[in-house]
């Protein structure tokens, strides 16, 4: 009986790992990065998500440990090292439940970086990469609103 229960078990747990993958016509490709992006590398955690009706847009803030750390202290004051990237999509039908809404074309990808620099405010860089080729944008009109919108912004906390 002990043998039988222990070849169950390890018979569940081999076929349980072999089904990791994603079945054909499952996984949401509108929504996914394109793969010259190398999100992974830059080491970034999720602190937040956001779902706008009115645009139709669904966004995720992601930090590194200093953001989150700046952001969980309530600080606005950008400190040197942090790195905030906020990724947006318009929202689309999901197919497989009736009026739920999912990710699904990528609108945009903002990225704000802070460096050191000799006096006490350390330097802030921002960029705004659009669409699904994520393509620079050259336009800097509200640039300051969005860097000052990230730093506002406070990671969900969970229990």
């Amino acid at each position: 009986m002990k043998a039988t229960t222990v070849a169950l078990g390890a018979l569940l747990a081999l076929s349980a790992c072999g089904q990791n993958k994603v079945p054909a016509g499952q996984l949401n490709e509108a929504a996914s990065l394109p793969p010259s992006l190398d999100f992974d590398k830059l080491g970034l955690r999720v602190l937040s998500t956001f779902v706008n009706r009115r645009q139709a847009t669904t966004a995720t803030l992601y930090g590194n440990d200093l953001a989150r750390q700046a952001a969980l202290g309530g600080t606005s004051a950008a400190q040197a090292g942090e790195v905030l990237a906020l990724l947006t999509w318009r929202q689309q039908a999901d197919p497989n439940w009736f009026g739920a809404r999912i990710p699904g074309a990528l609108q945009s990808l903002e990225v704000l970086r802070t460096e050191p620099r000799g006096t006490g405010r350390p330097a802030v860089t921002y960029h705004c990469f659009t669409g699904k080729d994520l393509t620079l944008r050259s336009d800097t009109l509200h640039q300051q609103e969005r860097i000052a919108y990230l730093l506002a912004q406070k990671p969900a906390v969970l229990p």
